[in-house]
């Protein structure tokens, strides 16, 4: 059923809407659909007064005339973008103050990560900017072969696959979006050859050598001269003449803790680094990882999936024990205070640098030089998969040790020990 009105027309249709016929209305401007309403009418012939109604009452045809508008400014959007330089167009497309895909990804709670998008303008400027063509190619000429051709120069050039997904996210992304909106042609990604994936097989720590860490004596907490106290480590005095000390340098207690807390809990670096004192419930002898940190984006929620609690064990429950009371000691030990604090700023927590070093410096501790850890091809980040392996050894299933790791997919586990 349909009637007309100047340009405006309509038409009157039904659903069945939990088990129930309803009647909708769609209106229509030069034969064009504009508008759809829905209705409570009981008839098809009451549906159509409702849209008498609506026409009656409203101005329809300024309604449609304001949506064509709006749809030719988003055309002449979309051939503004599609006429950009290849490079221009990635450096508009990764930019958070600028691109409508992240802003669509930010309204819809699903924002980019400050570290991914550092990483794509990155790759933006060592992989394309460095390619004339590129510079000068708008986005609606760029096709399949553009692409492969560079990515066949890539792989030449030894670049790991890792290396080259990374790539090419960077611009498949921004390809599919314009294509899906008619700036340019779409481009089959798939059709890009890619290395064979060379498994570089990482080392993990022996349960032996855990135990070792865990016995370390650590360095105490120092004061300097106007009695301040200090959490980092205190230099040793250097020695004239160029003397070296001799013996390893000592280990301070966040040091240790970082990889203890590691080891026993699973946690990923941002993490561990996001860890705060309210988090921690001594009580019922838990972590709860509710957070990840990163340089860029400071606190922010943990990967997909990786929101869950852990157990606090014996040997983990005093490290945490004694860094409380040296984080009362300071003045720092509040709901919201870091529990690996930042020496320099107690308000931050440990510097990403401060874990690395701490890796290198507790491993050479306990006899593992660093000439051992490169040879063994030793990580922090092997620390979850140590976890990981002691709780499928302890019996439960990879399934199982996946969601207490707050794993994406299952854990492969090996007996290592």
């Amino acid at each position: 059923m349909g009637r007309k009105r100047a340009s405006i027309d309509y038409r009157v249709f039904t659903r069945v809407v939990s088990g129930r016929k309803r009647f909708y209305i769609r209106f229509l401007y030069n034969g064009k659909v504009f508008l759809t309403r829905a209705t409570d009418a009981p008839t098809i012939a009451k549906a159509g007064a409702v849209a008498a109604q609506i026409m009656e009452r409203e101005d329809l045809e300024a309604v449609a005339k304001a949506k064509e508008q709006g749809k030719a400014h988003a055309l002449e959007e979309i051939d503004r973008l599609s006429q950009m330089p290849v490079v221009e167009f990635l450096y508009f497309f990764w930019n958070p103050g600028c691109s409508p895909y992240l802003s669509d990804l930010a309204a819809a709670g699903k924002p980019l990560s400050g570290s991914y998008l550092r990483d794509m303008r990155r790759n933006v400027e060592r992989f394309f900017a460095a390619v004339p063509l590129f510079t000068e190619m708008p986005m609606r000429e760029l096709r399949l072969k553009h692409i492969d051709s560079l990515f066949r120069d890539l792989r030449v050039a030894g670049k790991s696959r890792t290396m080259l997904n990374s790539i090419r996210r960077t611009i498949q992304t921004p390809c599919n979006w314009l294509a899906i909106r008619n700036g340019m042609q779409k481009i089959n990604f798939a059709a890009i050859v890619m290395p064979k994936d060379m498994p570089n097989e990482r080392g993990i720590l022996t349960i032996t050598e855990v135990e070792k860490i865990i016995s370390l004596e650590t360095a105490p907490v120092w004061q300097d001269s106007e009695h301040k106290p200090h959490i980092a480590i205190r230099a040793r005095d250097r020695l004239p003449g160029g003397q070296k000390h001799e013996g390893e340098p000592p280990v301070g207690w966040r040091e240790k803790l970082i990889i203890v807390l590691g080891a026993l809990t699973g946690m990923r670096v941002g993490e561990m680094r996001a860890l705060q004192w309210k988090n921690v419930d001594f009580q019922n002898g838990i972590i709860h990882i509710v957070a990840n940190y990163t340089n860029l984006d400071g606190l922010k929620p943990p990967k997909a999936r990786s929101r869950r609690d852990v157990p606090i064990s014996a040997a983990l429950e005093s490290m945490l024990l004694e860094a409380r009371r040296i984080s009362q000691d300071v003045g720092a030990s509040g709901p919201d205070n870091f529990v690996l604090l930042n020496s320099n700023d107690f308000g931050k927590p440990v510097s990403d640098t401060t874990i690395k070093r701490a890796w290198v410096r507790v491993l050479r501790a306990i006899g593992i030089s660093k000439e051992e850890q490169k040879n063994r091809n030793l990580v922090v980040h092997r620390l979850r998969h140590l976890y990981a392996t002691r709780l499928v050894d302890a019996g439960l299933t990879p399934v199982e040790a996946a969601k207490i790791n707050g794993s994406s997919r299952d854990f492969n586990a090996r007996k290592i020990f």
